[in-house]
């Protein structure tokens, strides 16, 4: 994994104050790593956020904190189905490859945690890997 604590947040900026600002706290550095990359989200007050999956990755959204109202459709179907859910703090989403998303922030906006990591059908293609624990006697 490459790791950064030294570049600032992508700012994406909406109508009136709405901001998205989404940090990549780490992202694949490695050949053989299933994870695809972790980023930070903060969404302003009232900011929507469109997420278009990538084919063949999934990802993992965490709530920090909210709420946030989800719209979520189906892979491949162009936009979301416009059933709306609220999450709250400490909640979690997984988001098959493709899928697509629509987070709207709240009042107080909100934050989130996104892990985009390969589906298993792609994962279980990498050849495996063990830790390289050193020379150590037990």
């Amino acid at each position: 994994m490459i790791a950064t604590t030294t570049a600032g947040p992508t700012v994406l900026v909406g109508p009136g104050t709405e901001r998205i600002r989404v940090r990549c706290l780490a992202r694949r550095g490695m050949l053989h790593s299933e994870t695809e990359a972790v980023d930070y989200v903060r969404l302003s007050p009232g900011a929507c956020y469109d997420l278009v999956g990538r084919d063949g990755v999934e990802a993992a959204w965490y709530v920090l904190r909210g709420p946030v109202a989800l719209t979520q459709g189906a892979a491949g179907d162009g936009q979301p189905d416009g059933h709306e859910r609220m999450l709250t703090t400490g909640d979690l989403v997984l988001a098959p490859h493709a899928a697509q998303l629509r987070l709207h922030g709240g009042p107080l906006g909100a934050e989130l945690l996104c892990l985009t990591v390969l589906p298993r059908a792609s994962s279980d293609r990498l050849p495996p890997r063990r830790p390289d624990l050193g020379e150590h006697s037990s």
